[in-house]
């Protein structure tokens, strides 16, 4: 079993080029797989003698550890997907496993969002540091929280898409309605003016938010910049860019904004893809 999870591993790795982060996830949970079958079995498991009542071994250890139904999702999936290997590429296909390899139903649960005083904390930590990456930094922090843009929208701005002199930013490749930068406004103009030239490496990139090598950022690289500061700010580690989307969300309702004008300042396609959880306004009813 090892040798076969080796290989599989080395696949992700070399043929699909997946990141680090995620191989290593992989291997953890192969890994975990692996020792409980081995103990459950109580003698040498190979990929071809796995059974289905083997399989639903592993789920229902998963679910005696107390573990969730969304990690178990996961841990399966990665089962799922070394099987699928398996046959794809050494045509090793125990009868029906991938059809009894089940993972229990995972509840919709309620995302965070960060009340005023943890809102204000975050937008507070990085002012503590003078220096382009700290301004750069809350600049992001109060664009997303102001304005709801997707982390892989915020990625793509350019320059151009935000207009200082109107407040506002449009969406990337895009010329429609725009978007006001609110409580953005400042932090946003500092960067641009003040953090931003120091950071640029090649006068002809366009890209809004700049990385330290002076280049576009990637969602891993805004997912870092939420997470730090989240950590700083003493808010935990469960902070994201859709964290403080939602926040922005749970706000306007809180103003007594509609879905539909969510919807439209989010730039949702309908106002039934906003997040169920969140409480309908009373225009909402007497709409």
């Amino acid at each position: 079993m090892e040798n076969a999870i080796l290989r599989f591993l080395t696949h992700l790795d070399e043929k699909r080029g997946c990141a680090d982060n995620t191989i290593q996830a992989y291997r953890a949970d192969l890994q975990q797989f692996s020792h409980v079958v081995l103990v459950s079995e109580a003698r040498p498991v190979t990929p071809d003698t796995l059974n289905p009542d083997t399989l639903a071994v592993y789920v229902r250890w998963l679910l005696g550890q107390g573990y969730q139904p969304a990690t178990v999702s996961r841990k399966v999936a990665a089962v799922r997907s070394f099987l699928n290997y398996l046959r794809d590429t050494e045509g090793i296909s125990p009868p029906q496993y991938t059809e009894e390899l089940t993972s229990p139903p995972s509840p919709r649960q309620e995302p965070r969002v960060l009340s005023r005083e943890e809102t204000e904390a975050l937008l507070k930590a990085p002012t503590r540091f003078d220096n382009p990456r700290a301004i750069r930094d809350r600049a992001i922090l109060a664009f997303i929280l102001a304005t709801g843009f997707r982390a892989a929208e915020v990625i793509l701005l350019r320059l151009e898409d935000v207009d200082l002199s109107h407040k506002e930013v449009y969406r990337p490749q895009s010329r429609d309605e725009p978007t006001p930068l609110g409580s953005a406004e400042e932090p946003m103009r500092i960067y641009i003016t003040k953090s931003r030239p120091h950071m640029i490496r090649n006068p002809r990139e366009r890209a809004l938010f700049l990385n330290q090598r002076g280049k576009r950022f990637t969602r891993q690289g805004l997912w870092l910049v939420v997470k730090r500061w989240a950590e700083i700010a003493g808010l935990g580690s469960d902070v994201s860019p859709k964290t403080l989307r939602h926040t922005l969300t749970k706000n306007l309702f809180d103003l007594g904004k509609s879905r539909r004008e969510v919807q439209r300042f989010l730039g949702l396609s309908s106002p039934n893809a906003i997040w169920i959880g969140h409480k309908k306004s009373k225009r909402d009813v007497s709409e």
